[in-house]
Parts: structure tokens; sequence; C-alpha cells
């Protein structure tokens, strides 16, 4: 592929950063929502916990020929991914019982899988010397949706109630189909990034069965059970243990992604100029020291700096992890590469979040901080093994 131009590079990292924006304005509203919506609907943690795990479930199975078809008609599947997310945040706010909200928070979620792969591999076919800073800023806009998110809910919810926000986020997700479809076809036709690939699903498939690849999927799915386990309970931990009420537990989880913003850049620039696997080990290793002292926090103020500074870490180890998914994958496949990725993820964070709570049931919050530390230790390892068998940095 040739090197992008300026102009067309900051229009493709603008494109990445509010597509990436919107799909994930989203992703922290459910964990804020877990109490008030048991309160509401009268079901249990257990229960509620579902509108974690089964969308996750669900999504194992779309990822892979979501993928396959990534590869061939990106325009296509990214505008569909901005549509379908956006009948999953109009059907929310309307919906009085668990089974429909459910059906919501997977569209939403089926929205976020559509996503993912065929803009990751935009970002992959970004200048070979700054892929990580690419992955970076697709990622602070990431961050900037983790955090707009629970805070516009957190404003509104005290005057009136979770489901306006849901209201207001669906019809701009419906303007940004448009906007994604004009965008990503004249950018695919004008033959600016990569052509609809012609390799088949099976030779696809068979380029990934790599030990590179399987030892980055495996650090992968790691890293992000760590992460899902304290996304999704967090703001869980500050209620019921730490005296938050609902609305600033979710401005609390909402300013919590904005150091992301930093952490997002600060992770690209450091992995292109040091070293992606050096950097994420040292990412890792801090995000773990940090695990041990946050239950320690003696105070709100304290507790919301812990955890600002715990989300610019994860922020700053994503695009490395990006970054390590494209260097052990085939251009060719690559939306194919994030995707069996995803599938992996998937399956860990369809039954993670469940079983996270049945544990809290019976040892209280605390406990999620001493499973995430028990999870970080492997991943550091297989991250060692990846630096020694890539020989890199």
């Amino acid at each position: 592929m040739e090197e992008p131009r300026s102009k067309d590079s900051v229009s493709l990292l603008a494109y990445l950063a509010s597509t990436h924006f919107i799909i994930h304005v989203y992703t922290q509203l459910l964990p804020v929502l877990l109490l008030p919506l048991m309160d509401e609907l009268g079901v249990s943690l257990v229960q509620v916990s579902l509108l974690a795990s089964i969308p996750r479930f669900i999504n194992v199975v779309a990822y892979i020929p979501i993928g396959a078809a990534a590869d061939r008609r990106p325009a296509l599947i990214l505008m569909v991914s901005f549509i379908v997310t956006a009948l999953g945040s109009l059907l929310i706010p309307v919906s009085r019982s668990l089974y429909l909200i459910l059906a919501g928070f997977a569209m939403l979620s089926l929205g976020s899988t559509l996503y993912h792969p065929p803009s990751l591999k935009l970002a992959s076919e970004f200048d070979s010397k700054k892929v990580s800073l690419a992955m970076g800023i697709h990622n602070a806009g990431a961050n900037l949706g983790f955090a707009v998110g629970p805070l516009l809910l957190g404003l509104l919810m005290p005057v009136w109630g979770w489901r306006v926000s849901f209201l207001i986020w669906g019809p701009i997700t419906l303007l940004m189909a448009a906007v994604s479809n004009i965008y990503t076809r004249r950018r695919f036709g004008s033959g600016a990034t990569a052509q609809l690939e012609k390799t088949g699903f099976r030779q696809g498939f068979r380029s990934l069965l790599t030990a590179g690849y399987i030892t980055v999927a495996a650090m992968s799915v790691l890293a992000e059970a760590v992460f899902n386990i304290l996304f999704t309970f967090t703001p869980t931990y500050f209620t019921m243990e730490r005296g938050m009420s609902y609305s600033l537990a979710s401005i609390v989880a909402g300013l919590g992604p904005l150091t992301g913003l930093a952490g997002s850049f600060v992770g690209g620039l450091s992995g292109d100029r040091l070293g992606k696997y050096r950097t994420g080990l040292v990412i890792l290793l801090l995000m773990t020291v940090l695990l041990v002292v946050f239950p320690y926090s003696p105070s709100l103020l304290s507790l919301a700096v812990a955890y600002a500074l715990y989300r610019c870490l994860q922020a700053a180890f994503m695009p490395l992890m990006n970054a390590m998914i494209a260097s052990h994958s085939d251009a060719e496949s690559r939306s194919l590469a994030f995707s069996v990725n995803f599938v992996l993820v998937s399956l860990v964070g369809s039954f993670v979040p469940t079983a996270t709570s049945v544990l809290i049931e019976a040892h209280g919050t605390p406990v999620i901080f001493p499973i995430s530390i028990i999870t970080m230790v492997p991943t550091i390892g297989l991250i060692l093994l990846l630096r020694r068998m890539s020989g890199a940095k």
C-alpha cells in the first residue's frame, strides 16, 4: 500500500477517532446501570449480569463471518454497524422488561462487533512506521466515548432518569451511519486503502495458525478478562463498598476514561519509538502494582485518582495489543484476524461477568482485585514470550 498523504492521513485518523467515539458512548453505561436496573426490574445481580454476558456470547457466533465479510465489503459493514447500534439505543429506553432490555444491549454489542474488524484493519493500513500511533488515536476515540457516555448519564439521571441518554445518542448514531457510508465508499472506491480481498476463507484462517498469532491471541484474552472484570464491576464496588451514589459512580466512571485519551497517545507513541513489547510489559507491570494498592485508597478522591490512573494504563495498552495482532497476521486476512481474536475475547466475556458476580455475592465486591491480579501474571508471561519469539523490543 502507498504511504498515505498528509491530508488523507488526517481524514483517516479523524474518521477512526470519531466513529470509535460513537460506538463506545454506550459501552460504560451498562456497568453504571447494573444496580438501578436491579432495583427497577426486581432482579438479582446474577440475573442483571446476563445483560453483559449473553450479548458477548451471541457475538461469538457473529465475529467470524463478520470478519470474512469485512475483508470484502468494509464500507457496508461499517455503515450497518451504526444502524444496528442506533436501533439498540432506541429499543432500550422504551423497554420495561429484562428481556427487551437484553435485546437492546445485544444489538449494541452486535453493532460494536460489526464495527471493530474493518475499523482496526483501516488503522493497521496506516503508515507502517506509525501503526501504534494510528491504533492509539483510534483508541483515544473509544476512551472519549467511555467518558462522555456515563458523564452524560450521570448528569441526566437525577433529573430525567437513565433512559433519556439512550434517546439522545440514538439519532446521532444514525447520522454517523450516513457519514460513514459517504466517507468509506469514497475512500475504498478511490483505492486509497486496501482493495477487496480475494483470499479464500480457509486460506485466510490457515494463515492465522502460527505460534505468534496464537500466543498474541492468548495474551489478548487474558488481558481482556482483567479489563472486563474491572470495567463491569468497578462502579458496583464504588457504590456497594465505598458508599457512592449511582450518579456519582457514573460521573467517576466517566472521568476515569478521560485519562485514557492521554494514555492512548502515550501508548501509541511509546510503542512506535521504544517497541510495543517492551512498552506493553512495563504497562502491565504498572497495572498489577496499581491493582494491589487500589482497594486501600483512603478516600473517595484518592479512589477516583487510582481509577483514573488505571484507565490511563489500560488505554495505553490497547493500541499496543492491536499492533501486536496486526504484526502477527497477514494484511489480506487482517479483519479475520481481529475477528478471531474478538471471538476468543467474547467467549471469555460471555461467562466472566456472571462467574464474577457469583464470587461477589459470596465474598463481596473487593474480590475483583485478587482475581484480576492472578489473571495478570500469565498475561505478563505471554508478552515476555512474544517479545522473545519476535526478536523485537
